[in-house]
């Protein structure tokens, strides 16, 4: 039986190929004049600045920062292995949720300790800081509050555009494999990954942890999430599901915790539904996993490891 479309500009299930792919061409400049309120920032020259080194197990990891846009700054934090497997390196760029920071994806005894887990591997890691004093115009709003409206840059599309910029800055390092750049992140993190790897097609893998659920699901209930993820053009327009489907063909693997209170699992079971089929459609269901484990809202190593080694192997 056909899935259900829920939204007005939601991909068909029963589209073929052709029509999905011009379905995802379309989609993808409406998510983007959505996530930014119009066109793209201006991309200024990056200037990257280089400041605290430290030395960790298996790797460097070097505090950096460069500009994105007119008069803001990106910070972020680089590992690179100290002894690198091969001459050109997949790189993944590690994006914390709220209470986090780029620094504390690089702890392993943080809930964000994705990027240490990743550098130890032998992957170059670029962590983010996406947090909210990193933006403009906005201010915490986990609450009951209205949904905002009119917002002159969405906070989502300020992070998907300093993520954008760090994509350029690491195509930019001769250490980097180029055709294997790939996010990753919980929470939040996991969010933002979603959309930047919907809107960027240079993004060649993403791991997204505990943040797939139905739209409606997450604002129209009960359930609290921070009003910096909501962005009213999209709502009703396009499911969270649609946005994964932006990501058809290249590899996602999309974990979930049985126990998430704030992203329960039934929503999430339900998108992935969703998802599979767009990846039928392109004929690459192979290139989609869920992982499902029994916590709540955390990230699980295990299966982002094998994953990324499958697409991003180290050894060639």
């Amino acid at each position: 039986m056909a899935l259900a479309v829920s939204a007005s500009r939601s991909f068909h299930p029963d589209a073929s190929r052709g029509e999905f792919e011009r379905w995802q061409e379309a989609t993808r400049a409406f998510v983007s004049d959505a996530i930014f309120n119009g066109p793209l920032p201006e991309a200024v020259p990056l200037s990257p600045v280089f400041l605290e080194k430290q030395t960790r197990e298996g790797y460097e990891l070097t505090e950096l920062q460069f500009h994105d846009r007119p008069g803001h700054t990106t910070h972020c934090w680089l590992a690179k292995p100290l002894h690198p497997r091969a001459e050109k390196i997949p790189a993944l760029i590690a994006l914390h949720g709220h209470g986090g920071s780029a620094l504390m994806t690089f702890d392993p005894d943080k809930m964000y300790f994705y990027g240490d887990l990743f550098a130890k591997a032998g992957y170059i890691v670029l962590a983010v800081d996406i947090d909210h004093k990193y933006l403009e115009g906005i201010r915490p709003w986990i609450s009951y509050q209205p949904l905002p409206k009119k917002v002159k840059f969405p906070a989502t599309g300020q992070k998907v555009w300093m993520v954008r910029r760090a994509i350029d800055f690491l195509e930019t390092d001769p250490q980097v494999d180029r055709s294997k750049i790939g996010v990753l992140g919980l929470s939040n993190g996991g969010f933002t990954t979603m959309f930047v790897a919907a809107v960027d097609p240079r993004v060649s893998l993403a791991i997204s942890s505990g943040s797939l659920i139905i739209s409606d699901r997450m604002w129209h209930s009960n359930l609290v999430h921070c009003r910096c993820q909501y962005i009213y053009k999209l709502d009703q327009a396009l499911d969270y599901y649609d946005l994964f489907a932006l990501v058809a063909p290249r590899p996602l693997l999309v974990q979930s915790g049985e126990q998430d209170p704030i992203f329960p699992i039934a929503s999430a079971r339900e998108a992935f539904s969703h998802i599979a089929k767009a990846y039928a459609i392109e004929g690459a269901s192979d290139k989609l996993e869920l992982d499902i484990h029994n916590g709540k809202h955390e990230f699980r190593g295990e299966a982002p490891l094998k994953f990324a080694g499958k697409y991003f192997p180290l050894d060639k």
